[in-house]
């Protein structure tokens, strides 16, 4: 199997079946090969990849604004997440035929959080509910498009840190990796996310909600990032 972290790092398997047996020079040489090979091979397949950022410092000061307090999660590994979910949810929302998106992760740390929001995240999302299937973990050491996704995953936070101060470059870099196969990547600035506090606060307000349930705006039920007008990125 195949961890990305395994492979930048030489830990893991990579440690036991190159560094162990051929030494750190030439463990590095082969594994910088193989993640070249499979960067190639994702880019080359059929496939619709989405990547989100989510800039910390932004979230941490849109989540400590009264408004953005009610509207999002206080954990912005549940709000990320679940706005990735509805982003994917809206995309595929434009297909010709209705298609039951199935949502699948490594067990995580936090994977509670995000499992025991599912039934609410629909309940409060009707219209990406008709679409959302079954949320659940599969082992990534068995589940090859788990290590796929978390090869896209780290790269993507790797592209977000090196450009920290210039996310549109990262954005710009990870579709000269993934050409066409990039749907979309979104990045959660604060412009982006008061946005989504603007396009929401009335509603949690109205219901005496709390913490980053994302409920769509009245006037576009699909997509609350569609609904206030953030672009596309």
């Amino acid at each position: 199997y195949f961890r990305t972290w395994e492979c930048v790092n030489l830990e893991g398997e990579f440690q036991r079946k190159l560094v162990d047996r051929h030494g750190l020079t030439t463990a590095r040489v082969v594994a910088d090969a193989v993640l070249c090979d499979l960067k190639e091979l994702v880019a080359a397949s059929n496939l619709y990849a989405f990547c989100m950022g989510v800039l910390m410092n932004d979230y941490r000061q849109v989540v400590s604004e009264p408004d953005g307090g009610i509207v999002l999660n206080k954990d912005p590994y549940v709000f990320a997440h679940q706005m990735f979910m509805g982003i994917i949810l809206s995309e595929m929302d434009k297909f010709p035929g209705r298609e039951i998106i199935a949502f699948h992760y490594d067990e995580h740390s936090k994977a509670s959080l995000l499992q025991n929001s599912w039934d609410g995240y629909k309940e409060c999302n009707p219209n990406w509910a008709k679409s959302a299937g079954i949320l659940e973990p599969l082992d990534d050491k068995k589940c090859v498009p788990i290590q796929v996704a978390d090869l896209l995953a780290h790269t993507t936070t790797r592209m977000f840190l090196h450009w920290r101060n210039d996310p549109e470059a990262a954005v710009s870099h990870l579709k000269g990796w993934l050409g066409s196969n990039l749907i979309r990547v979104p990045y959660t600035n604060a412009e982006f996310l008061r946005d989504i506090v603007a396009g929401n606060i009335q509603r949690f307000r109205a219901v005496g909600a709390k913490g980053g349930l994302l409920v769509p705006h009245q006037g576009s039920p699909n997509s609350p990032v569609e609904s206030v007008g953030t672009p596309e990125r």
